[in-house]
Parts: structure tokens; sequence; C-alpha cells
């Protein structure tokens, strides 16, 4: 679910809220099926923080995407081919994906404070008289880049391309099954004292569900069998 309806259970469901899902579901997916850069403490930690701990928290993870942070400008990370991805190092486009949801997003949550529409109408006008040099400009404002992402969020098309583009891309590994990874026990000192919080069950998620069909599987054996005597009678 959105940050918006996890936060507030009151907020009205929007399409807005419908695409922000997309972002949830391919995190966690990624994180629980794909080696990354996060140890297997922070790992458990990130996820038990995202996805257990309410919206105000998921709203930090999009506004601040510590998980996502990368020394540099996210252009300079894209035009550089050598260098790997903080989050997912073998898995570059996996990694983009995600990077350009979260700044689509992230543009739900925060808006630019006065300065910054200021300084967008001075460069606005002296794009009259400077042309393109100036234009260059305008595109790292933040100001102006919260009103492009706001117009992408108009509709569902930004975030379909979003997808398109990375999965033509053709730096995919090619070894790219899905691996389970381990989530351990995480001690949140600074949010419950002493207490040990146990993210998931010792066994992977995986794992759980499997057991569960099997349980309802057998379940239903007997009353299946049941019916079949009552039909002979």
């Amino acid at each position: 679910m959105s940050a918006n309806l996890v936060e507030d259970a009151d907020a009205v469901h929007t399409y807005q809220d419908d695409l922000e899902s997309l972002f949830w579901v391919l995190l966690w997916t990624a994180i629980m099926f794909s080696r990354s850069s996060l140890s297997k403490d922070g790992r458990s930690k990130f996820i038990w923080e995202a996805f257990e701990l309410g919206g105000e928290m998921k709203r930090s993870v999009i506004v601040s995407q510590t998980v996502l942070k990368f020394p540099g400008s996210h252009n300079d990370f894209s035009n550089n081919l050598h260098v790997q991805p903080p989050l997912f190092p073998d898995c570059r486009p996996l990694y983009l994906l995600l990077k350009d949801l979260a700044d689509l997003f992230c543009t739900h949550y925060w808006q630019p404070n006065p300065v910054d529409w200021q300084s967008l109408m001075t460069v606005e006008a002296l794009v009259v008289t400077q042309g393109d040099i100036i234009k260059d400009v305008i595109n790292t404002l933040p100001a102006y880049c919260y009103q492009q992402d706001q117009a992408k969020l108009q509709d569902h098309r930004y975030a379909i391309e979003c997808f398109t583009r990375h999965l033509k891309g053709n730096d995919w590994p090619q070894n790219d099954k899905p691996v389970a990874q381990d989530l351990s026990e995480v001690v949140l000192c600074e949010m419950q004292g002493k207490n040990t919080v146990t993210v998931l069950q010792s066994k992977h998620i995986l794992a759980c569900v499997e057991e569960e069909e099997e349980e309802e599987h057998r379940a239903k054996i007997p009353q299946q069998s049941q019916g079949k005597k009552v039909a002979r009678t």
C-alpha cells in the first residue's frame, strides 16, 4: 500500500496510491529475492521498518531515499556504466527502475519551499533573453522538477514508460533467477528499548506459504473422502 493510505486510514484511495504500490511491491520483491549490498541484519531491519512500522516510515523511505542513495547525482550514476549501483550491485537496471519510481512518488509527499519557487520564476524570466543556455539550468531546479513530476502523476503512462525503458535495457544479468534472502531478528534499541523484535519467522516466507498450502490441502482430503462416501451411500 502507499505510504499515504497506511498513514491515514481515512484518506481517499486514488489511482496515484495504486501506482505507488508498484514501487513497494517491486522493492520488497527485489530485496527479498535479489542479492543486495544490505547485510542480513540491515535487510531485516529495513523490511521491518518500511513494511511493518506504518506510513510515516514509508513516507521517509520515499522522501529521503536512504536505501537508494548514491554519492553524486542520479544522472552521473546513470551515465557512468563503470560505477556499480549502491543497492543492487549485480543488477543496474533494477536499481535505476526503483530510483526513477521513487523520484516520481516522492513528489506526492513534499513541496518546494518559497525560495525554490522564486528561483524558478527568476530563471524562467531569463529564458526569454538568454534562451537555451538557461534552459539547462531549469532542469536542476527543485520547483521545476516538482512541476514535471506532478504532471507525470496525472495518469499511469509515465510509470509504464519507466518499466518499459528499463526492461528493454541490455545490461540485465544473464543468471537472474530469484534467490531467497535470509532475515534475522533485529534489536531496535532506539525505538523499543532493549526488546528484540522478530521481523519474520526463522523460515523464509516462501517456506511458510508452502507449509500453509500443504496444511490446507491435507484438511480438504478428509472432507473430499467423506463426500465420496456419502455419494456412494
